[in-house]
């Protein structure tokens, strides 16, 4: 196998990434471990450099962060944009930028357009009819400043579900698409956490059974829809309690508890703040089944991180997962209140040995399918086939 000098561009990789800088730095570590020179750009500050490269295992000395200015989800970086001015022609074979809109873009075009570097563009999810109309007019702005020209002149782009495909061809996108999906680390197959001390932790009853959603509280989440959908079931929820975690996102977190409140379901759904390494792994410890109802996604990876702790999942076909279905590790539904409530009904109502069994089928799924180790492999046969060194995979798409 080819071994290769890889720059992985990405905004962010420390706690606040939610999930995107997991995936780039997890990449980037599985690259690293089949022998590739793999290093990591991005927006982050030191200690939030130290957290990711710890829980990877990726060499922290080979990720350089860069100061950012801006707000929101415009963000520019002169040192980052300048910095490969500084450098040889030579200094990567490969480009693979994660997300889009930043300074990341702008610097991925320069190097296509200076150096002639291949380029591939995972925009994980930025590119749904949903992600486009957050924002709107900032990412017009962007897409006509820097952001079309860096998409069409990539040298592939990076989908990581069947609907992204879709996404890029109706945004009008022309370039070679590689279908790799996202995948998890190994070690988390074997990762053991305390359903006592999360019950404990948190001050829930340990007779309860543990519904758990885990992800941005963010309107693109669906967790009001999630909410009403426990209203209608609530006869049959009596047993369990729904635990809400994760960071707010647009202030989203009081519609959701005012929501809770007007249907008088405080005594049925908890929300808890974000959860990363131990934390996260006792919740999931304690959890018999996991919700993401999504209006949009790429590929999340707390669905693998899900399936990958044994617990099955109930997602919505926002994203691409009708493997919860082929393989029975869980619910794969459409995005509204009555077919999630008819999934949840359904999950509810089982034994918790029938989960259990839905739950090592599900970890068994991620270790033969989702493994980053597997996936990386795949991305350097796209680099091989970019580079002119072996034939097209028949992952890639040209049509």
């Amino acid at each position: 196998m080819s071994n290769y000098k890889v720059l992985q561009l990405t905004g962010f990789i420390g706690k606040t990434s939610f999930g995107l800088g997991q995936i780039s730095v997890n990449l980037a570590y599985a690259q690293y471990a089949l022998g590739n020179d793999v290093v990591i750009w991005c927006l982050d500050k030191k200690e939030s450099i130290i957290w990711a490269a710890k829980t990877s295992e990726f060499p922290v000395d080979h990720i350089t962060g860069f100061k950012s200015v801006g707000t929101g989800g415009v963000l520019f970086s002169p040192g980052l944009y300048r910095h490969p001015d500084k450098l040889s022609h030579d200094m990567f074979d490969i480009v693979h930028q994660h997300g889009i809109w930043t300074d990341v873009s702008r610097t991925t075009l320069k190097f296509r357009k200076r150096y002639n570097i291949p380029t591939v563009i995972a925009p994980h999810g930025s590119l749904s009819h949903w992600a486009l109309n957050i924002s709107r007019w900032k990412k017009w702005i962007a897409l006509a400043a820097y952001e079309r020209d860096n998409l069409n002149r990539a040298s592939c782009l990076h989908a990581t579900s069947e609907n992204e495909i879709s996404d890029f061809r109706d945004f009008g996108l022309t370039n070679p698409i590689a279908y790799i999906g996202n995948g998890i680390q190994e070690k988390y197959l074997a990762a053991e956490g305390s359903a006592e001390r999360f019950l404990t932790r948190n001050g829930i009853a340990p007779d309860k059974r543990i519904l758990f959603f885990l992800s941005r509280i963010s309107p693109k989440k669906g967790l009001l829809m999630l909410v009403e959908t426990i209203n209608k079931i609530r006869d049959v929820f009596s047993d369990w309690q729904l635990i809400i975690a994760g960071m707010d996102e647009f202030n989203h977190k009081a519609q959701v508890k005012s929501l809770i409140q007007q249907l008088k379901l405080a005594d049925k759904i908890k929300i808890i703040g974000p959860l990363f390494d131990q934390a996260k792994a006792d919740a999931f410890a304690a959890a018999e089944l996991f919700i993401l109802p999504s209006y949009s996604e790429g590929s999340p990876m707390i669905v693998l991180e899900s399936l990958a702790a044994g617990v099955p999942v109930i997602t919505t076909n926002a994203s691409t997962w009708s493997d919860l279905t082929v393989y029975n590790c869980g619910w794969w539904t459409d995005i509204n209140t009555q077919a999630i409530a008819a999934a949840l009904h359904e999950a509810v109502s089982m034994s918790a040995e029938g989960l259990q069994q839905m739950g090592k089928r599900g970890r068994h799924l991620i270790a033969s399918k989702y493994t980053w180790s597997h996936l990386a492999h795949k991305t350097i046969k796209l680099y091989d086939w970019l580079l002119d060194q072996a034939d097209k995979p028949d992952f890639v798409i040209l049509d």
